[in-house]
């Protein structure tokens, strides 16, 4: 969330409750001005203590927490064939939270590849710790048994 999102948060409350731009400003202890600047999203800076009066004066609360991240740290190029026998657990954290399904199967084919068994057990272990606190990690230490097994084998078997 950043401050343009934040006054328009508070815009929004500051008219729900009737409130004037002076009245709110007084309230929160800030100028009129800084308050119209920020609802308008033109403000660069404001402190986080005029951000907390100014939510406080409108009942409203702020959630912080530690960024996450939507897309990998990198482009998954660890995945390739060869880089795939030291594939670190960070690396294989990274692909379970951050890539997508194609990364997924380059994790599983680099996987089935490796003849130690060690991507895949890390994989496993990173999965199985990531997975108490993750959805997305508990989805793909689900699919993870399947995923191994190889595509369609139960079906040649019936064929």
């Amino acid at each position: 969330m950043n401050l343009q999102s934040i006054g328009e948060l508070i815009a929004r409350r500051r008219r729900d409750k009737g409130l004037t731009l002076r009245q709110l400003a007084d309230a929160a202890g800030i100028g009129r001005s800084t308050l119209a600047a920020l609802e308008r999203g033109r403000t660069a800076e404001l402190g986080f203590a005029k951000i907390a009066r100014l939510c406080a004066a409108v009942d409203l609360a702020l959630e912080a927490r530690p960024v996450t991240l939507e897309a990998p740290l990198m482009a998954h190029r660890h995945l390739t064939e060869t880089a795939g026998r030291e594939l670190t657990k960070a690396a294989i954290e990274d692909v379970i939270l951050r890539g997508g399904f194609s990364a997924w199967r380059a994790l599983v084919r680099a996987m089935r590849t490796d003849r130690t068994g060690r991507i895949a057990r890390r994989a496993r272990e990173v999965a199985a710790a990531l997975g108490k606190h993750d959805a997305r990690a508990r989805a793909f230490a689900t699919l993870l048994p399947k995923l191994l097994r190889g595509p369609n084998r139960g079906e040649a078997a019936s064929g």
